[in-house]
Formats: C-alpha cells, structure tokens, sequence
C-alpha cells in the first residue's frame, strides 16, 4: 500500500514538472508589452522627416504664357528643419503644425497665384524589418494604414508571422499587436507610431518534423526519468 502512495506521488511530481516545463517553452521569447499610448495630435516637423503639399490654384503670371505652376509634391526637411520651395526658396517648417504651416504657405503663395488653397501631410520616417520582399526605412503618412507600409516594403514573404508585428522606439517595445490594431480601422497615428520607430515581424514557428522528434525525444526523457524514480523507490523498500 505505501509502494503504491510513493508511486502516486511521484508520478503527480512528474505530471506537474511536466506541466511547467511545457509552459514555460511556450512562452519562451514573449516580449515585455507596454502600455499603448495615442499619439500627441499636434503635428509638427522634425529634420530627416518629409512633407506632402497638394496645391490647388491657377498660375496668374502672365510672364510665363499663361501656364500653370504645380508647387505640389513631397519635400524633405532638412538638417536646420527647411524645405526648398519653388517661387519662395529655403523655408523654415520646424515649428509648425500642418494647418499653421497650410495656411502660412497659402499667404506666401498669394502673389503668385489667384486663390491658393495648400494642405499639408506630414510624412514620418519608420523602418520596417523581417521576412518583407523590400524591408528598410521609409517615408509614409502618419495617416496611412499598416497595409500601405507593407506594399511599400513589397509585401509579406511566405513565411512571415503578420500576427507578431510590433512598434520598438529605443528599443523598447512600445505597441504589440499591431495588426489587431489595424484590422478596426486605426491608422498609424491613430495608435501611436512616431518617426524614427521600428515596425517588426517575426518567422512564423514552423512546426515540422524536427519540432515534432525534439518534442518525442522530451517525452522519452520525462520516461525514462519516470522509471529511474520508480525503482528508486523499489531499491530503497
């Protein structure tokens, strides 16, 4: 009878190492979630990021034939926090949020054009790595979605896990679970992506032959580790 209760013991000792064992190999590599934060609203402009000016108006200038000017297009700012503008020349932007800085060009342009109208879209630079076809640094509106950034990295390859994707700043993870985000229509300002960060994704965990023999030959050692106490306990009665 107290053969059979050590027997019972040791095998519920077993079960449970067991247990534990498997938890903590599939949590293995879980990285630290931070709390997700929204982005602060005011826009501004930093060095190294870019703008969009979409402009609207007619070239009213008759010294050139009547053709019209198109000043729309994408700009980067500079080292000093300028842009080059055509007509006006060096502009300073640092400083301004995207409607203060619309509305300051629409002045600048008046005499030139008849009624200017100018919209400004901050575009923020961010990095994106793993298994994508072109992955490396680019410039995107913070008003895009996370299927846009993709395309312009040429898309996921077979093997890419969309579900890991994360946001690290300073090399910190400071969103998970970017595609959840994503998929109820969020943009990438609306979560809290800045310039300067990180989007990452990871291979998917593939689960194939070696991982199904590497999972036999753990339960073989759970055996056998099984049998040794068994007639440990045998050889001590």
């Amino acid at each position: 009878m107290k053969m059979l209760i050590l027997k019972k013991k040791c095998l519920t000792k077993v079960v449970v190492i067991t247990f534990l064992i498997m938890l903590v190999l599939q949590h293995v590599g879980a990285p630290h979630v931070f709390s997700q934060t929204n982005l602060n609203k005011k826009n501004e402009f930093f060095p190294g990021d870019a703008m969009r000016v979409s402009f609207i108006d007619i070239y009213k200038r008759t010294d050139r034939g009547g053709a019209s000017l198109d000043i729309g297009g994408d700009y980067t700012i500079d080292g000093r926090g300028y842009i080059m503008l055509p007509l006006v020349g060096q502009f300073k932007v640092i400083g301004y949020d995207r409607y203060t800085l619309a509305e300051k060009l629409a002045e600048i342009y008046k005499p030139y054009f008849t009624e200017p109208y100018v919209a400004i879209t901050p575009l923020i630079r961010l990095t994106i790595m793993g298994p994508f076809f072109r992955p490396g640094s680019y410039r995107i509106s913070s008003e895009s979605s996370l299927w846009e950034l993709i395309e312009r990295a040429g898309g996921p390859q077979v093997n890419c896990d969309l579900n890991s994707i994360k946001v690290v700043r300073n090399d910190e993870i400071v969103i998970e679970n970017l595609l959840a985000s994503f998929e109820k229509g969020y943009s990438l300002e609306d979560i809290g992506v800045k310039t300067g960060d990180q989007i990452i994704a990871r291979n998917k965990r593939d689960f194939g032959f070696r991982q199904v023999m590497e999972y036999v030959r753990f339960g073989m050692s759970l055996a056998s580790l099984y049998l040794l106490i068994l007639r440990w306990e045998k050889y001590k009665n």
